[in-house]
């Protein structure tokens, strides 16, 4: 298989042509010191936040031996908060354009291929999951995406102007965003966020989860240099001290002005209880539609890219394709060509069992290598050497219906286009989705019957994070709205970290000149 399929995003088929008649055919890092909140910024000790995991409770122990009581907790998180709202308080004072070039600094920091390398290895070292080589590339290609974007899109003072209104739209920040960092994306939301943040002059509060805290810590200790380096508050990207606490995460969102919550199912129930305005989001995996129309090759090799990048680690990967009936077995074929392995029915019901023991809190599957799960379900030496499993599910409710987070895909056949719709709302999410035909006319349906906060044609699931190859804004967290409970629908962009403020002055002559301050101000009697 290609190892610079990574970049799918970007191939160059993914603009295949549309037509408006439908076809007669078938249908390792070295730990930096502590990120958080400095001496004078708050006498926290360096204690953190669990957000993906339950286990992690009020009364873990510290690594030095000290217990940090469940009392304890919403205080330190307190004074983290008013931390980072003193500098949120600084950055709100910057010129916009002096803003802009403190954020082109931090980015530049980040993206520094040796500094993309070290954060690849700590997310890869400590988490257990992916590729230190596929995560660099994940890592420098949303890092190249969300600066893109923000050259594109101003987030501070003047962001519009509509001379034939008269009217000028004005953009501030929103203060202290709080944001989970879940263990499948321990560097590209931290990094991400936080250039989004400050660029609306905001400060933002990490969360980690108890498997990402040093990686995190990495990434925050990195953006705080180069605010120092720029003059900036340092204070203005920071993290929950450690070890992990759930009642500390949600003392976090409690108190913060803003609250990103992505990550697990209780991660995100605490960012929608907390009480704060909030984007909450579990975004995990994408279900494709193939009409038949696009050649089986051409599928498979995008189905491939997004089921493989990061080991299927991407909130947009691509989790199932559901095509006719007649294109089931050459798309298998055609998968079995790019890497992938066709499991047997006993190797269907293994795959089954390790997902359910996952379930039942046995040992993760997501974001492991595909030699490691092919060794986890015993397979033969054929399906080691492979990129992908592939598997075809008995039904809408098998287990196997959906394959997020894992280097692996479902195929799925039904009887004509709009079955394989039909499907595809039932096992899919809203955040996002991918259909491969060459009929604008049905693109258009599968966007009204899918109704996904992001669609993507003839490309691999990633790139509704965002790729050169569409329109699309860079997104490191996508929602999909009120289908989800989700106050976010789609990506979440710059632009939502700011709050707006729309100025209109008098745009039509006076018509009653005589009257004293017509046009001006009606004055009463």
């Amino acid at each position: 298989m290609n190892e610079d399929r990574g970049g799918g995003g970007d191939e160059a088929e993914a603009s295949a042509r549309l037509d408006e008649a439908e076809p007669s055919g078938p249908d390792e890092a070295q730990p930096v010191e502590s990120a958080g909140p400095t001496p004078d910024e708050a006498d926290a000790p360096d204690d953190g936040a669990d957000t993906d995991s339950d286990a992690a409770g009020a009364g873990d122990t510290a690594p030095g031996g000290s217990e940090t009581g469940a009392a304890d907790l919403p205080c330190r998180a307190s004074r983290t908060v008013a931390a980072s709202r003193a500098a949120a308080d600084e950055l709100a004072a910057w010129d916009p354009g002096d803003v802009d070039a403190l954020v082109r600094s931090v980015g530049e920091r980040l993206a520094d291929r040796e500094t993309v390398s070290r954060l690849a290895r700590s997310a890869a070292n400590e988490t257990g999951r992916g590729h230190p080589g596929t995560k660099a590339e994940k890592i420098a290609t949303a890092l190249d995406a969300a600066r893109r974007t923000l050259r594109d899109a101003p987030t501070a003072g003047v962001v519009d102007r509509d001379g034939a209104r008269g009217t000028v739209t004005v953009a501030g920040p929103v203060g202290v965003v709080g944001a989970s960092v879940p263990a499948t994306h321990p560097v590209v939301i931290p990094a991400v966020l936080s250039l989004y943040a400050l660029a609306a002059r905001n400060s933002v509060v990490f969360a980690p989860s108890p498997s990402t805290v040093e990686t995190c810590d990495v990434v925050v200790e990195t953006v705080r240099r180069a605010l120092a380096d720029a003059g900036a508050p340092t204070g203005a990207v920071s993290m929950l001290p450690a070890p992990a606490a759930k009642p500390e995460t949600d003392a976090l969102f409690e108190r913060a002005d803003f609250v990103v919550a992505a990550g697990s199912a209780a991660t995100v129930a605490a960012g929608q209880r907390c009480g704060t305005p909030n984007l909450a989001a579990g975004a995990d995996g994408v279900v494709a539609v193939a009409d038949g129309s696009v050649p089986a090759e051409a599928v498979a090799t995008r189905v491939a890219v997004g089921a493989t990048y990061d080991f299927g680690a991407h909130p947009a990967g691509d989790a199932a394709v559901v095509t006719v009936s007649p294109a089931v077995g050459s798309l298998c074929s055609a998968l079995e060509a790019e890497g992938g392995y066709v499991l047997d029915a006993s190797e269907r019901d293994r795959l089954r069992s390790l997902l359910g023991d996952a379930e039942d809190g046995a040992t993760d599957p997501r974001g492991n290598s595909p030699r490691w799960l092919a060794a986890e379900l015993d397979l033969p030496s054929a399906a080691r050497e492979a990129a992908f499993l592939v598997a075809e599910p008995d039904g809408v409710d098998d287990r196997l219906a959906a394959l997020p987070g894992v280097p692996a895909v479902a195929v799925h056949g039904r009887s004509g286009f709009d079955g394989a719709l039909a499907l595809a709302a039932e096992i899919g999410s809203p955040h996002a989705a991918a259909v491969h035909t060459t009929q604008q006319r049905r693109a258009r349906r599968a966007a009204e019957r899918l109704a996904p906060g992001r669609l993507v044609v003839n490309q691999p699931g990633i790139a509704a994070t965002g790729a050169r190859s569409n329109g699309f804004e860079a997104a490191p967290v996508l929602g999909g709205g009120a289908a989800e409970g989700s106050q976010l629908r789609g990506g979440l962009t710059p632009d939502r970290l700011a709050e707006t403020a729309t100025v209109a002055a008098t745009s039509v002559a006076d018509e009653a000149s005589h009257r004293n301050g017509a046009g001006d101000t009606l004055r009463g009697p």
